[in-house]
């Protein structure tokens, strides 16, 4: 049996390792190596929860889309499809939303979610010009 020593790393072999064996299923350690397993579990788990968070942030950051709060698209839809002292039919209201929606959709790239407050003129500019464009 060969055990490598915990402090100086060298490797040693025991001869009578045929007389050792595990307690629990009988059978002989001969012919196997053993060595301490190094380093820590919980700086491996430290790394790997801190990797997870790293790579969670990096992907909410460049990843995924910058969506505007729910509450903001449907304030935006809203207004938008139903303008104030318009009596629409249902079909032209239904339209007039597939608009809104598709304006919104093609306005988001250009003015961030975290911008529109800061870019209200420049979104409701945009917003406009797209709307046209998606009649």
């Amino acid at each position: 049996m060969n055990i490598e020593c915990p402090h100086c790393d060298t490797g040693n072999t025991i001869e009578f390792a045929e007389n050792i064996s595990c307690h629990k299923c009988q059978k002989s350690f001969a012919g196997f190596s053993f060595r301490k397993i190094t380093g820590s579990i919980f700086s491996t788990g430290l790394i790997l929860v801190g990797t997870a968070i790293i790579g969670q942030k990096i992907d909410r950051e460049f990843f995924e889309a910058d969506r505007y709060p729910s509450a903001a698209i449907y304030e935006i839809i809203s207004y938008c499809s139903n303008p104030p002292g318009v009596n629409l039919t249902k079909n032209m209201q239904q339209s007039l939303t597939r608009s809104c929606a598709c304006a919104l959709d093609k306005t988001m790239p250009d003015v961030s979610g975290k911008d529109l407050k800061r870019q209200s003129a420049e979104f409701v500019e945009l917003f406009s010009k797209n709307l046209k464009s998606c009649h």
